[in-house]
């Protein structure tokens, strides 16, 4: 892939946030929400999607399955930059909505991967991680890409353990689980504009509307409806597929014997 932006211009933001999450968690929501704040600018899809510097799940099969070869994507702060980093800011460069703002926001997820390679080469850092329950996620993964139901349970199993392990050893990180956002969107906004260090811009996030690929809707808990539309089996197998984080998180659903 050859892109322009190699030689675009340099940001330079006071710090980066960076939204870390498995597929389907919230990501896309949270980033929508940070680039509403005049001091934050963000990007108009992934930045690995924008880059020549980052290896894709898609090119090695793995579309929505990154986890179950970590080694392709792993990186930490022992990993060798050999100009990677710079290249890739310069190429986002090009693409933020605004490169001068204080706050420069990114989200790809297959960055769980990458979690202190990002916090050594692109200082100052932080994180927010969100993490969702596994029966959504996984119901997720599957619909959209047609994968056995076991390597979608898998996927949100090995990439969380990746991101909570990898964030335990960086010194900025916000934890959220996206039943507590969609529950309690005012109070947990709040804790992420405290976290990042910027005011509330004093409007009330239940009335905005968000467009969450293809579908505008307010901030909701849509679990149930993922659910839904898991029979027992399914239910069983991603069970089977999730532990220990499952149990962890309090996730777990009795599965009522069937009928």
């Amino acid at each position: 892939m050859t892109l322009n932006g190699a030689f675009g211009p340099m940001p330079n933001p006071d710090k980066w946030v960076f939204i870390v999450g498995c597929y389907g968690s919230g990501t896309t929501l949270v980033n929508k929400m940070l680039a509403t704040h005049p001091m934050v600018g963000s990007l108009p899809k992934e930045g690995q999607f924008l880059t020549d510097q980052l290896p894709m799940p898609r090119s090695f099969g793995l579309s929505r399955l990154w986890a179950l070869r970590p080694e392709l994507f792993y990186l930490d702060e022992h990993s060798p930059d050999c100009g990677r980093a710079l290249k890739i800011k310069r190429q986002w460069g090009t693409r933020f909505n605004d490169p001068t703002r204080p706050i420069l926001t990114e989200k790809s997820v297959s960055n769980m991967a990458r979690i202190r390679w990002l916090e050594k080469n692109f200082a100052p850092a932080q994180f927010i991680a969100i993490i969702r329950s596994p029966y959504a996620v996984a119901e997720s993964i599957r619909r959209k890409k047609s994968n056995a139901l076991e390597d979608c349970a898998r996927q949100w199993l090995k990439s969380n353990e990746i991101m909570l392990r990898d964030l335990e050893h960086v010194k900025s990180k916000y934890i959220m689980h996206y039943e507590n956002l969609t529950e309690n969107p005012n109070e947990i906004w709040q804790e992420v504009l405290d976290f990042i260090g910027i005011d509330n811009p004093k409007g009330d996030i239940l009335e905005l509307k968000w467009q969450i690929h293809g579908n505008d809707s307010r901030i909701t808990n849509m679990n149930a409806r993922y659910v839904d539309s898991l029979s027992n089996q399914d239910l069983t197998i991603i069970e089977k597929h999730t532990e220990p984080l499952l149990s962890q998180f309090n996730y777990k659903i009795e599965v009522s014997p069937d009928e």
